[in-house]
């Protein structure tokens, strides 16, 4: 009686430990799992957080001297605004706005590539791109920079719409066009020149702002 008295107090503790244990892996299992989430959350954030620097309104330019440098008054302009997710959204249109403006909703980036990928929005009323509305393309962009440039401008980039006008995602995503920013001032974009983006002051009087 005492010896099964024994063995079933043994038993006992024997499980009380095991759960324990158990208990206890599970307790670390989770603190794992919530550490890899908040350092997946934080690599995202930092990944993206590059994006913050394009914010703000931007003169837009592409005609360039025999020195590569802007030329003549920049008839452009960009309303850039991300946020450190990485969505966003650029509207584009020229200074006077009279031919209506473009939204490009920013779908996906590749940093290392600095490609840009967007769908146009379906309310986009820019007249010489009215067939765009809807489809997908590609930016590809240079680092923002407060070195050389042009017209008094304390920032600027170079960015070159590389892919435009696909029915699909995929399309864009597949395409084996490229871009050469060392080429910005002569035909590093398909054949032409890389637009020239200039941070202006926003006070912008353009229609849709």
């Amino acid at each position: 009686m005492k010896q099964t008295l024994l063995q079933t107090t043994v038993l006992i503790g024997l499980l009380f430990s095991f759960s324990f244990c158990q208990m206890e892996k599970q307790v670390s299992e989770s603190e794992a799992n919530q550490n890899l989430l908040v350092g997946l959350l934080a690599g995202s954030a930092a990944s993206t957080s590059f994006l913050l620097e394009y914010n703000g309104q931007w003169n837009v330019g592409y005609s360039y001297d025999a020195e590569g440098k802007l030329t003549g008054t920049p008839t452009g302009r960009l309303i850039i605004s991300t946020n450190s997710d990485g969505s966003g959204s650029i509207i584009s249109s020229d200074t006077s706005g009279s031919s209506g403006d473009i939204t490009y909703r920013i779908l996906s980036f590749d940093k290392t590539k600095k490609q840009l990928f967007y769908q146009n929005t379906p309310g986009s009323n820019n007249n010489q791109f009215i067939d765009n509305r809807s489809k997908y393309g590609r930016i590809d962009y240079s680092a923002v920079t407060s070195n050389g440039c042009e017209l008094s401008s304390n920032r600027c980039f170079y960015f070159c719409e590389a892919v435009s006008g696909k029915t699909t995602l995929a399309e864009v995503l597949n395409s084996t066009v490229t871009s050469n920013t060392n080429n910005y001032a002569t035909n590093g974009c398909g054949g032409f020149t890389f637009s020239r983006a200039l941070s202006r002051a926003e006070n912008s009087t353009w229609t849709g702002l």
